[in-house]
């Protein structure tokens, strides 16, 4: 494939890509504004926010929180480990990510040096991020003193 044909390959990608998010965050908005307000108040209570957070998650892109797994494997902390540490924890770092205002920056400071710590400036996360670091390396600690 010709350089200018992937190109226009990657652009029209990239268009796709922002086209099928809005579409997917348009129809969210639409469904939350179709419930009852009881029945919005209920779903808001099952995932642990607000009906004013959720109206705020469902009109942000799908992929709002991809930094987060990216900064979770930068760190070496597996999701799946983070989700059973705690109930609701993964979740409320991943409403916290889709809420942060420095994509941009994060994204950039993945991209350039994923295992920096610029990040721990100005990520939202960072405490709860530490706290699992930290426990982490305690749970390590514990089994190589009982081995």
């Amino acid at each position: 494939m010709s350089t200018a044909n992937q190109e226009t390959h990657t652009v029209t990608g990239t268009i796709g890509a922002w086209w099928r998010n809005w579409v997917k965050s348009r129809a969210a908005l639409a469904e939350l504004s179709a419930l009852e307000s009881s029945d919005l108040s209920g779903v808001a209570r099952d995932v642990g926010i607000n009906p004013q957070e959720l109206r705020t998650l469902a009109g942000k892109w799908p992929d709002s929180a991809d930094l987060l797994s990216q900064r979770l494997e930068a760190i070496r902390l597996d999701s799946d480990a983070v989700r059973q540490s705690g109930p609701g924890i993964l979740q409320d770092l991943q409403r916290v990510c889709a809420q942060c205002s420095e994509k941009q920056q994060c994204g950039h400071d993945i991209d350039r040096d994923p295992a920096g710590s610029q990040w721990r400036s100005y990520c939202p996360n960072v405490e709860t991020l530490e706290a699992l670091e930290l426990a982490r390396s305690v749970q390590r600690l514990g089994r190589k003193h009982r081995a």
